[in-house]
């Protein structure tokens, strides 16, 4: 018998572990050293079963980890907690660079009101050999996960070729892009490396509000022809839809749209700084008071939201010896200007430079990032403390972009969790 992995899964290897997700499913598996070494015989070319028993380990008293019995292929962990969480603690004890994203230009033929990055800034375009060569690298290290965004990922003059690249490594492929630029060879290219995902912005189902806030006239048609297109040629894609104080009411006809198209939608209301500590784009931040009429309607219609809330959100007590985010300990970002950094707001905090140093150089001796993944959340006693903290989904970024500090949180998202968590339990309460 022959057997391959197939086109929509993807298998990584962490030392003593092994790692299996389907993109389409969206289900994964962990497995402990004996499934690590069936899933390494796996391969996207037939292999028969002879010869992948061959390499499976028989019994030994010298081997590493050994049982009192026969040791048997693809044993699930023994931790009956789901594979994020498993994963989050095992990356967080031992870093592994598992999701990278890829700033391909700082060019973008949008000007978005809210946009987090500065809009007087030096504009680059990642260099081709550059990011080939990160690629490798990444492949070497066993990364899962790229991203490519931008600026306007479409700007790059090579996104083609570097998509073709990162197909060839068999790394799983997100992009995230206003598709205002698509083009049939872009889609054709598109389908053929097997996406994750294609996420896209649309702000409001009226044309006028959504090139307000792009500032780029016949965005809209542009975008909603680009996801037609896409969906036709049977590409995932999302769209998000981030609520700004003069489209916080549109939201629901934009999720109304992608879910009359079979595609997944979602309205987002939080918005940070941007990465130079400037915060002019804040200007167009829902108020507390419009936060909370808009918190009050999603919870009363979006049945995505309503789904998460009917299955619970139960209070549990930060560890104080846990890292805060996975930003330095699982991902990593490049700029277009070669600046690495933990994660792609985090611009405050440069780790390196991919044009004289190497991916795996930086992720493991860059003083910089040993310094982030010191901070645990003992170094947050407020929220340690707070009662809202399930609401809550505190950002070492937003604080550092908005106050100036990644210690410092900022006030504003503090009372928003307040009042998602009172909303929340009026709806349980009125539900019985």
């Amino acid at each position: 018998m022959l057997v391959c992995l197939a086109k929509d899964s993807f298998v990584r290897i962490f030392e003593d572990i092994g790692y299996i997700v389907n993109k389409i499913t969206r289900q994964d598996r962990i497995y402990d050293i004996n499934g690590k070494i069936f899933l390494q015989q796996l391969t996207r070319k037939p292999k028969s079963t002879d010869k992948i028993s061959a390499k499976m380990p028989s019994f030994s008293y010298s081997m590493k980890n050994r049982k009192t019995a026969p040791l048997t292929a693809l044993n699930v962990s023994p931790d009956a907690q789901g594979t994020t969480e498993f994963l989050g603690r095992y990356f967080r004890n031992d870093p592994h660079l598992f999701a990278f994203q890829f700033e391909l230009t700082s060019r973008c033929n949008e000007q978005c009101r809210h946009c987090y990055l500065p809009g007087a800034r030096n504009f680059h375009d990642l260099e081709t050999d550059l990011v080939i060569s990160i690629l490798d690298q990444l492949r070497d290290m066993g990364t899962l996960k790229v991203t490519f965004s931008g600026g306007e990922c479409l700007l790059h003059p090579d996104f083609i070729p570097i998509l073709r690249h990162a197909r060839e490594n068999d790394l799983s492929i997100s992009i995230l892009s206003n598709i205002t630029l698509l083009t049939d060879k872009m889609i054709s290219a598109i389908k053929d490396a097997n996406i994750d995902f294609l996420q896209a912005s649309v702000y409001s189902m009226n044309p006028e509000e959504h090139d307000y806030i792009t500032r780029l006239p016949g965005s809209h048609a542009k975008t909603i022809a680009g996801l037609e297109r896409l969906i036709a040629a049977d590409v995932p894609v999302m769209i998000s839809c981030p609520t700004m104080r003069k489209t916080y009411s549109s939201y629901k006809a934009v999720l109304d749209w992608a879910y009359s198209h079979g595609i997944k939608g979602y309205t987002d209301y939080i918005m940070m700084a941007r990465t130079d500590g400037t915060t002019d784009n804040l200007e167009n931040r829902l108020t507390i008071s419009e936060t909370e009429e808009l918190l009050r309607d999603i919870i009363g219609y979006d049945i995505q939201y309503r789904t998460i809330l009917d299955a619970g959100i139960a209070p549990s007590p930060l560890n104080p010896d846990e890292h805060v985010c996975g930003a330095g300990i699982d991902m990593m970002c490049v700029a277009a200007n070669g600046e690495f950094y933990p994660c792609s707001g985090f611009q405050g905090w440069p780790l390196g430079n991919a044009h004289s140093q190497g991916v795996a150089d930086v992720w493991e001796n860059s003083e910089a990032l040993r310094e982030l993944r010191a901070v645990k959340w003992r170094d947050f006693p407020k929220c340690m403390e707070c009662g809202a903290k399930p609401y809550c989904s505190m950002c070492m970024v937003r604080n550092l972009n908005e106050t100036g500090s990644i210690f410092e949180v900022s006030k504003h998202f503090c009372d928003v969790a307040f009042i998602n968590k009172r909303l929340v339990e009026e709806y349980r309460k009125e539900q019985g």
